[in-house]
């Protein structure tokens, strides 16, 4: 099939969305008809400056509006398999809305689990200490955990470390207004002198094997190979050696969560265990896939 999506004389909205989502489903993508809408929505908020919400697209079609200039080019992109975040250079993660583009990973919604986890903790450890509780992520990416966890919990410090210079520019303008120390870096061997300094650690590291190849033609080809793979053949060097640093940089008691694929259930366990992590949670998404490892390291305080 041709990615060109060509209007027709005089096309009003209405039949354009429709013939536009039919072009994009030949193409492969699974929610044709949202991106066709969102692809609208997008035009329509350059030219006015207004939030336009879904449905103010498909009240717009109801009544005959016509196509926004430049919907043409859009939707033959997209067909390309351009990803959606790239056209509109939004991503949205929990109540955020994220600047992306090339260069940077396009955060998921799995991962806004991990926060929740996170926020978890911070409400807990809210309860027993009076101190600013100290939070790190590592390999940032965008920036959507950390600022997440600023924007939500006002009273953290939080740190964030990305290594891809690409990325860091991504997160240095995400970032901006939140509080959040941006630290360019990597994750593996960060922050020296800082250790034993955090009480939380969260970290969505690249975890694909190697030899692995994401079906998504999105992510194949669009998303960083930085942010995506492990480093060897299980796609666990590099989570490894970050789960590592976490736990020299964690505080005694301190908590550890991590993201990881579904099929790395019981070797990032078993990472944890071997780091010295106790009070080790293997934690599903909403899908019930294996999604995140959260561990505490040990306050030997209480333990000696």
């Amino acid at each position: 099939m041709s990615s060109e999506f060509m209007l027709m004389p005089d096309e009003e909205l209405d039949s354009a969305l429709r013939r536009a989502s039919a072009h994009l489903a030949e193409a492969g993508i699974d929610q044709a008809e949202a991106d066709a809408q969102l692809l609208v929505a997008h035009l329509l908020e350059q030219e006015t400056g207004e939030v336009i919400s879904r449905g103010r697209v498909q009240a717009l079609a109801l009544v005959g509006a016509p196509v926004p200039a430049g919907y043409e080019e859009l939707v033959s992109l997209r067909a390309e398999r351009i990803p959606l975040q790239h056209l509109t250079g939004v991503a949205y993660f929990r109540s955020l809305k994220l600047s992306v583009g090339p260069g940077v990973f396009i955060p998921r919604p799995e991962t806004e689990l991990l926060v929740e986890h996170a926020l978890g903790r911070v409400d807990r450890l809210r309860s027993v200490i009076d101190s600013p509780i100290r939070i790190l992520d590592l390999c940032t990416g965008s920036g959507a955990i950390a600022a997440a966890l600023a924007t939500e919990r006002p009273h953290v410090e939080v740190t964030a470390v990305e290594l891809s210079d690409l990325a860091y520019a991504w997160a240095e303008r995400n970032l901006q207004g939140t509080g959040v120390r941006l630290v360019q870096a990597d994750a593996r061997d960060a922050l020296e002198g800082e250790e034993g300094s955090y009480d939380i650690v969260v970290s969505n590291p690249p975890y694909i094997p190697e030899n692995a190849i994401p079906c998504d033609v999105e992510v194949r080809e669009h998303d960083p190979h930085m942010a995506l793979y492990g480093g060897s053949e299980d796609g666990m060097r590099i989570p490894r050696a970050i789960a590592s640093r976490a736990f020299e940089l964690l505080k005694p008691g301190g908590y550890c969560i991590m993201e990881h694929a579904q099929t790395q259930r019981e070797v990032m366990v078993e990472t944890f265990e071997s780091l010295g992590f106790n009070a080790i949670e293997s934690i599903d998404d909403l899908a019930s896939r294996a999604r995140h490892t959260a561990g505490e390291k040990p306050n030997y305080s209480q333990n000696n």
